[in-house]
């Protein structure tokens, strides 16, 4: 359920052009879901896939701010490991700001 949802605001978001102002209701609808249970989402992001993740990089760091998780940012330096071309490494450390 909890992946479904998270898929369904991704795909509506994917057909967004990047200047479309409805960019932020998606983005207000992938932190809400995102921040509702940490476990959740380290799972989901352990499963995603490297568009999904991109799409995902757009939130980081109000998920971040809202879970307040040394265990969300260990992953997503993971992840930037595993998809070194997404260039992840400044919105992931964006992210370890907001925790602080």
């Amino acid at each position: 359920m909890f992946n479904e949802r998270v898929r369904a605001v991704l795909g509506a978001r994917a057909l967004l052009d990047d200047n479309d102002p409805r960019i932020e209701e998606k983005w207000a609808e992938l932190i809400e879901i995102l921040s509702e249970n940490e476990d959740l989402t380290l799972g989901f992001l352990k499963e995603c896939t490297k568009t999904e993740l991109s799409l995902l990089s757009e939130v980081f760091e109000d998920v971040a701010y809202n879970l307040q998780s040394k265990k969300f940012i260990e992953l997503l330096y993971q992840l930037d490991k595993r998809y070194p071309d997404l260039e992840l490494k400044d919105h992931i450390q964006l992210a370890e700001d907001y925790m602080n």
